[in-house]
């Protein structure tokens, strides 16, 4: 048994789930970060000079966006532009968000543990 009797149970599965919700919109926001995308790469492209003790050579992934880019019109090069420019803004936005989540479901878990 449970020596204390918890306050409001709604508030506790509330916070919960808005905790859960504000982990999940970091996560998207991680995968779709540009600047964790090029270090990453850089990172990787790094280690693979050392490593080889030489000229690293492009990622394929890498090479077949820059191929794709180069290939395109100048209305597909603006439209890939802008929509990386739209999920950089939009990771940023929902990363921030996704904090805030996270912190306020987890004060909401707290009162309604503790909160009389």
């Amino acid at each position: 048994m449970i020596p204390f009797s918890i306050s409001h149970p709604g508030w506790l599965a509330a916070g919960l789930l808005i905790a859960l919700l504000g982990v999940w919109m970091i996560r998207w926001a991680n995968r779709n970060n540009m600047t964790a995308a090029i270090r990453d790469a850089t990172v990787g492209v790094a280690i693979d000079a050392v490593a080889k003790r030489g000229r690293p050579n492009l990622p394929v992934h890498a090479r077949t966006e820059l191929d794709k880019f180069k290939s395109a019109s100048v209305t597909g090069k603006a439209r890939t532009v802008a929509s990386y420019g739209i999920r950089q803004s939009l990771s940023q936005l929902l990363g921030v968000t996704g904090f805030i989540l996270v912190m306020s479901g987890l004060v909401m878990a707290v009162f309604g543990l503790f909160y009389a």
